[in-house]
């Protein structure tokens, strides 16, 4: 009887090898064949099956688990559509994954949905100096954020109309559409809290860097803060309505009107903290409440439990 196959493209910067090794000899404990020695950027469809670089037909895996925040590009994103249509069980699947990373999707649906989100909007390159006035002057503060882009690269904050007009002037004839969102004053942390297929399987804080930007890779720092049960309530809620199986929701407490607010809702699981710690990567060594941080085994425990729960089903 052939083994059941399983396809795994994970993240290796920050620890993030450790992790993988330890995800793939408790599948291979387990009975399963696995892959994943591969770059998804340097993968092939050839005659309607995905191959990677040295040959190997990704199409032929039962169940395929991506994360990898900082090698996507297009062309991955391409190939994790085609390895789903070619007949490979993915997760986070391709249409969850891909409403997720596009802000303007996100944001729109929660919207319907009832969830609270920033004001936003999405304007194209061609828009007069008297309706970018108006934006300014409705909205105050504007955050402006690539669609697709992760770890708080590339977002600017902008509190007046000169620099807004020299932004759109110097940058037009390169850019097709920007994504805007009203500036939301928050205390000096955000909220973060994490899903596994409608569990929360972890939650944080992380405090401002500067006037904003809270993102580790910005320069944001980890905080040992308990998040309250509204704030998981939400995040459950906004995982259900993008179809997500594991995210890491982002969120803040307005001072305007003391209401919470989601950011983000990742495509992809967040980082293992306690090897990212031991990576040196700026996250807190000492802390008042350790249990917040101690998730590594409770995440692979339900990547694995999950694809186990898969081949029981087929």
């Amino acid at each position: 009887m052939d083994k059941k196959k399983v396809g795994i493209w994970m993240y290796e910067n920050d620890n993030g090898i450790n992790i993988k090794k330890k995800l793939v000899s408790t599948l291979e404990r387990k009975g399963y064949e696995v892959y994943s020695n591969f770059d998804m950027r340097e993968c092939y469809l050839k005659n309607g099956k995905v191959y990677t670089k040295d040959g190997y037909c990704l199409s032929d895996v039962d169940i395929f688990y991506h994360m990898n925040a900082d090698e996507q590009n297009q062309y991955q994103n391409d190939i994790l559509r085609l390895l789903e249509l070619s007949g490979v069980h993915v997760f986070n699947d391709y249409q969850s994954f891909i409403y997720c990373k596009d802000k303007v999707i996100s944001n729109l649906l929660l919207r319907k949905s009832g969830i609270l989100v920033p004001p936003s909007m999405l304007i194209n390159n061609k828009l007069t100096k008297k309706e970018l006035k108006k934006i300014i002057d409705e909205w105050k503060t504007v955050i402006i954020k690539p669609r697709t882009n992760h770890g708080g690269k590339g977002i600017i904050k902008i509190d007046n109309y000169e620099l807004f007009c020299d932004f759109y002037e110097a940058t037009k004839l390169f850019i097709q559409d920007y994504y805007l969102e009203k500036y939301i004053p928050f205390e000096s942390h955000d909220y973060r809290v994490e899903v596994f297929n409608g569990e929360v399987i972890g939650t944080y804080c992380r405090s401002k860097c500067g006037t904003y930007k809270t993102n580790i890779s910005s320069g944001g720092s980890m905080e040992d803060i308990i998040v309250p049960d509204e704030f998981k309530k939400i995040a459950l809620k906004a995982a259900k309505i993008l179809n997500v199986t594991t995210t890491i929701v982002d969120m803040i407490l307005s001072e305007e009107d003391q209401k919470i607010y989601v950011l983000e809702v990742n495509p992809i699981m967040g980082i293992f903290l306690e090897e990212g710690m031991r990576a040196g990567t700026k996250m807190p060594i000492k802390t008042n409440i350790p249990e917040l941080f101690k998730t590594d085994k409770i995440k692979l425990d339900k990547i694995v439990n999950y694809i186990d729960n898969y081949f029981k089903k087929i």
